[in-house]
């Protein structure tokens, strides 16, 4: 049986399919005037290279709108796409003992047929996933209804770093350990 894709929302336009056009586009980003002048003006007053307030200035921008995002991801590491990676990562649920997380694609809910049931009535039967994705581990909440939180704040897609703990649903503490 042939497996089918479906694209949810719009198409894309047949230009934003072609690969490599999103990095065509982003290398011929240009500044303005304006924008050079105040890049200049600011790295004259604090003493920074133009490169560093530029980098300062995003860094910024990425925190306010997507916090935990780093604005230059780490190279990746070893291994082919969809592979599980070199490393491991390991994470334990409420302070019970660590679950190694193996394969490309680890689903916690509360739904018969993922890889981690938590079998709790927040938390959804998809609740949340773990990819391997550019050489490092992703978390995922599958739109889940209670949602996941890290300090507080709703996690949509976050790169999983060592000591890591994401609250699923809001109370049900997950920490994340790489080895």
């Amino acid at each position: 049986m042939a497996k089918t894709s479906k694209t949810l929302g719009r198409k894309p336009s047949p230009k934003a399919a072609r690969p490599g056009a999103a990095k065509k586009a982003a290398a011929r980003l240009q500044l303005s005037d304006e924008d050079r002048d105040l890049v200049q003006r600011l790295s004259e007053r604090t003493g920074l290279s133009a490169r560093d307030v530029v980098d300062r200035a995003l860094a910024g921008y990425a925190a306010a709108l997507a916090p935990g995002m780093p604005v230059h991801p780490a190279p990746p590491r070893k291994g082919k796409k969809g592979e599980p990676p070199p490393q491991k990562l390991y994470l334990s649920v409420d302070g019970k003992p660590e679950i190694e997380v193996e394969g490309s694609e680890f689903v916690m809910g509360s739904g018969e047929g993922v890889d981690l049931r938590l079998d709790l009535p927040l938390i959804s039967p998809r609740h949340a996933r773990i990819l391997w994705k550019d050489g490092r581990y992703l978390f995922e909440d599958m739109r889940s209804e209670k949602k996941s939180f890290r300090l507080g704040e709703p996690v949509d897609v976050r790169f999983i770093e060592t000591g890591d703990e994401i609250d699923l649903g809001g109370f049900l503490p997950v920490r994340f350990r790489l080895a």
